[in-house]
C-alpha cells in the first residue's frame, strides 16, 4: 500500500530540542536531546520576501522567496535544561540528598543558543505511523513564563527559524509508514 501524503493529526506527544554545534558548508551537527515536558501548542507560519514586478504601473508578477518561519509554543512544566538553550543563561548543581539545588541564572551575559526543535505526533486516523514536524535552525527571540495562582504555571517562547548554512532547510514535515524516534 502506498504511504499516504495527507493524514489527519490529534495531540502532540513529544516535543525535543537539541543545541546547534556546528553549521557550516561540510558540517551540521547537533547536541544531545532535551525534552520540552508537558507541551500545549506549537505555532509556525512561513516569512515571505514579497515584491512586485511592475511594468507600466501594473503588477506584471509577484516575486516570493521563503526567509524565515515564525514559531511559538507553550508548556507547562519548566525544565531549566530547555530553558538554558531558548535563554541562554547557566545551571549550577549543588549539595547532595536531602539538600541538593539546582539553580538556573540568567545574567546580562547570557544570550539565547540556536536549536533544532522537533515535534512528534502519534495519532492520525489515516494509516500513517507517525508525523514529525521539525525547524532546523532556530533562536528564542522571547521567553514568558506565567505564574499563576492555584494553576500550573505556562512557559511560552517565540523565535525564528532560518536556514542552515549546511543545506539551507529550514522546515520537514516527515509522514513515517512505521512510527520513528525523534532523532
Amino acid at each position: 500500500m502506498t504511504l499516504t501524503k495527507e493524514a489527519g493529526l490529534l495531540g502532540l506527544d513529544d516535543v525535543k530540542i537539541f543545541e546547534v554545534t556546528a553549521d557550516t558548508a561540510g558540517s551540521l551537527t547537533y547536541g544531545s536531546a532535551v525534552d520540552v515536558p508537558s507541551m500545549q501548542n506549537i505555532n509556525l507560519a512561513p516569512n515571505y520576501i514579497q515584491r512586485p514586478l511592475m511594468q507600466d504601473e501594473e503588477i506584471d508578477g509577484y516575486y516570493s522567496k521563503l526567509q524565515s518561519v515564525s514559531w511559538s509554543f507553550s508548556n507547562v512544566k519548566v525544565s531549566l535544561d530547555a530553558l538554558n538553550i531558548l535563554e541562554g543563561g547557566t545551571i549550577t548543581s549543588t549539595g547532595s540528598t536531602p539538600n541538593q539545588k539546582h539553580t538556573y541564572t540568567l545574567s546580562d551575559t547570557s544570550a539565547p543558543k540556536y536549536f533544532k526543535l522537533e515535534g512528534k505526533i502519534n495519532y492520525s486516523p489515516d494509516t500513517i505511523g507517525d508525523f514529525h514536524l521539525v525547524l532546523h535552525k532556530c533562536k528564542a527571540l522571547s521567553t514568558h513564563v506565567e505564574y499563576k495562582a492555584q494553576n500550573y504555571a505556562i512557559i511560552s517562547a517565540s523565535g525564528i527559524a532560518i536556514p542552515t548554512v549546511n543545506n539551507s532547510k529550514i522546515r520537514d514535515y516527515v509522514v513515517n509508514e512505521t512510527a520513528a524516534a525523534i532523532s
